[in-house]
């Protein structure tokens, strides 16, 4: 068989065991260990497919076994683990992907061998660390440091491409990693290598070692990184582990755990904003920093003093005209929008530092998983021994994961002494700020757990997103429903009525509007929700998802309740509109109006809705009523100049266009429209004129100024402007334009 047969029996393999076709399973597993030639996986073969078959006989001779559930849940998980082990086997020998390099190069090594080497590593380390006054050569350290690095490394490799883990393995990482005979760095590490083992293989004794170290572990940090890695093998997982009673039991006697639902719930939520990560980088990059970027020399002119000297921004409030041209210019709202996004947990720093993970030190793949921890080797070297001040600083740094930090670290250390003291003093000051205002609030310890959790998806995320070879791994951060709410072993828990709220409001927030739905439908069933706004939320979703008779239903259900809701009954008519039932839309638009008689945008929607049902003239009488409105701010000017086109009252139209032009700035279509007027009026060159300065808004692009004209033929000939003129105007327009030579 080619590699790609192998690949495509293992897939048909998998989905027969998926389906219960146990038969057809055991036909293409057939297949595979003839192509393998192990002799040992076609005995356990032949021993499934007899207790099959026996089972099979004892149903048809209607023989009643309470346990026969049990014993096709065994023989279905056997054939599972056979089918990847069989894969291995067949692609270990040549295949260069690291997962199998890595079994390749530890083949020799058992996992006792690596702990006990590491330990004896960490011993000589030690030594050499207390050892005080001239003997001390710090040189030394670093080679002891590195040699004990390596292990760990090692160590990982050993655990991730471990498969399946024998009963001494697990064993053996259980203590270590629940234990505290190991770093707490390198337990974290060998939470990781379970996690990405069980993204490619599934095994059992994986899982239940993570849900075990979450429960007996003492260290926070352990703790959170297991669960998170727990929930992500349970969703990749979905059709094993729902069948698991192992699992199942593990999970039900955590749910007594005094902070497990707590801890869920954050890892969900934070599962849940990672979605957003790609908007949030792109906002960051394309908007919030560019436009601070070009203020930049205003701002620096605008912060100077009379000697000329920069004024330091933390001295702003010496001067009230500073803070007032900070408003105006839009940095305080940039700066607000910015630390908002920061402490709802949003991933700000990832377009600042995925240009900075091409370091040696990201090509090793357990680094993207490494605690930070000022004593690792990469610190020394980037930071030097001496400034372990600095590393502690970079270690408290709030809204930094762990792999940002020391990709701060590596940055620092290509940087002039000067240039690193000022963005280290930079640091130590923010820090020293974020210190001072924790020391003020009370503790919380849940606040701290939720930090460590968004820190850890953080790092997870930048993986699979940025390591080089991050194609030979499943893509766990774009799973098509990266959502606990579907995962069956754990509904109890993460199908809590808050919860499903704050989900339900955050996929909104982000346009995922199905996963919004989802949460909020849920809700809706729930005995103790009694919010009748619930029927609003759901009716919101299914609006900006685009289901309108969906979302009519249930602005309904909530108008049944609420006759006089004016945000209710907009919604209705905006549904209507969308689908073009415009007397129903003008009829409940006209509801609201009486409940809100105030409000400006409503009697302008009317406008709008009145004008598209081509009553032109009530339309307009509409606009004259919304110009003269509080808070109007000349937002009628372009429907009523456009009206009293529509209506050949060129003048008025005229005398409306240009108040845009002199009180309001024109835009391309205020240029086309009032070319159209002129041209109506008779007056071509004025018209051609006015055209062109249409154009040159347009960048030029000819394309859509002529079909922008275009699209306006239809009123133009009601207008008595010919095709032929129609034709001719465009060319004239473009023709000998400075825009488009």
């Amino acid at each position: 068989m080619t590699l790609q047969e192998i690949v495509k029996e293992y897939q048909s393999a998998t989905r027969c065991i998926d389906e219960s076709a146990i038969n057809e399973a055991f036909a293409h597993l057939t297949r595979l260990i003839t192509e393998s030639s192990r002799g040992d996986m076609s005995d356990e073969l032949e021993r499934l497919r007899m207790s099959y078959t026996f089972m099979l006989r004892y149903l048809e001779q209607g023989v009643l076994d309470p346990q026969r559930d049990e014993i096709l849940h065994g023989i279905r998980q056997s054939l599972y683990t056979l089918c990847d082990r069989c894969i291995i086997s067949l692609m270990e020998p040549t295949s260069p992907e690291v997962f199998f390099a890595r079994r390749r190069e530890l083949a020799g090594t058992t996992l006792i061998e690596i702990i006990e080497n590491y330990r004896d590593a960490l011993k000589q380390l030690s030594l050499v660390q207390t050892t005080t006054g001239e003997k001390t050569d710090n040189h030394v350290i670093l080679s002891r440091l590195r040699e004990a690095e390596t292990l760990e490394t090692k160590l990982f490799n050993r655990v991730w491409s471990s498969f399946p883990l024998s009963p001494d393995d697990a064993e053996s990482i259980r203590l270590c990693i629940s234990g505290d005979i190991l770093p707490i760095h390198t337990r974290c590490l060998l939470v990781a290598a379970l996690m990405l083992g069980l993204m490619r293989y599934y095994d059992e004794s994986k899982l239940l070692i993570l849900l075990e170290a979450y429960t007996l572990s003492e260290e926070p940090i352990v703790q959170l990184r297991a669960l998170t890695c727990a929930m992500l093998a349970l969703l990749a997982h979905k059709k094993r582990t729902t069948l698991s009673k192992a699992i199942q039991s593990r999970l039900a006697a955590m749910v007594d755990m005094s902070e497990f639902e707590h801890d869920v719930w954050a890892v969900q939520v934070q599962l849940a904003r990672s979605r957003n990560t790609e908007n949030v980088k792109k906002r960051v990059q394309g908007d919030l920093i560019p436009n601070i970027m070009k203020m930049r020399p205003d701002i620096i002119d605008k912060l100077k003093d009379n000697e000329s000297q920069i004024v330091d921004l933390s001295d702003i409030e010496a001067n009230p005209d500073w803070q007032q041209w900070l408003d105006e210019s839009g940095i305080t709202r940039r700066i607000e929008e910015f630390n908002a996004m920061q402490v709802e947990g949003s991933d700000v720093f990832i377009a600042t530092f995925a240009h900075l993970k091409s370091f040696p030190f990201f090509k090793t793949l357990s680094n993207w998983f490494l605690p930070f921890y000022p004593a690792h080797s990469t610190v020394l070297e980037n930071l030097g021994a001496d400034k372990l001040g600095l590393a502690d600083v970079i270690e408290h740094a709030p809204y930094l994961c762990n792999s940002d930090k020391y990709s701060f670290c590596l940055s620092l250390g290509a940087l002039p002494d000067s240039q690193r003291g000022l963005m280290s003093a930079q640091l130590e000051e923010q820090n020293a700020a974020l210190k001072e205002a924790q020391q003020a609030e009370l503790p919380d310890d849940n606040k701290a757990r939720i930090a460590l959790i968004n820190a850890f998806v953080q790092d997870l995320y930048r993986f699979f997103k940025l390591f080089s070879r991050r194609r030979e791994f499943i893509a766990v951060m774009d799973l098509p429903d990266l959502d606990m709410t579907d995962c069956l072993p754990l509904v109890e828990v993460t199908r809590d009525a808050h919860v499903l709220e704050l989900l339900g409001a955050l996929y909104f927030k982000n346009a995922f509007y199905e996963d919004a739905i989802k949460c909020f439908t849920r809700l809706e069933g729930m005995d103790d929700v009694t919010d009748d706004h619930i029927y609003q939320k759901i009716g919101f979703a299914y609006q900006n998802a685009g289901q309108y008779d969906k979302a009519l239903t249930y602005y309904q259900r909530y108008e049944l309740l609420h006759e006089n809701d004016v945000w209710n009954t907009r919604h209705i008519a905006a549904c209507y509109r969308e689908q073009g039932l415009l007397d129903l839309a003008l009829d409940y638009y006209r509801r609201a109006e009486e409940m809100s008689p105030d409000n400006v945008s409503l009697t302008l929607t009317i406008g709008h809705v009145l004008l598209e049902l081509n009553r032109t003239g009530e339309a307009l009488q509409q606009y004259f009523k919304a110009d003269l409105m509080d808070g109007a701010k000349h937002r009628a000017w372009r429907p009523i100049a456009w009206c009293s086109f529509v209506l050949s009252d060129y003048d008025r139209a005229i005398d409306y266009y240009e108040l845009i032009a002199r009180d309001d700035k024109p835009s391309a279509q205020d240029l086309l429209n009032h070319g159209h007027v002129l041209l109506c009026q008779g007056k071509a060159q004025d018209a051609i004129e006015t055209y062109r300065k249409s154009l040159r808004r347009m960048d030029g692009d000819t394309d859509k100024f002529r079909k922008a004209f275009k699209d306006d033929a239809r009123q133009l000939k009601l207008h008595g402007i010919t095709t032929v003129d129609q034709a001719l105007i465009p060319d004239a327009v473009c023709a000998n334009n400075p825009s488009t030579t």
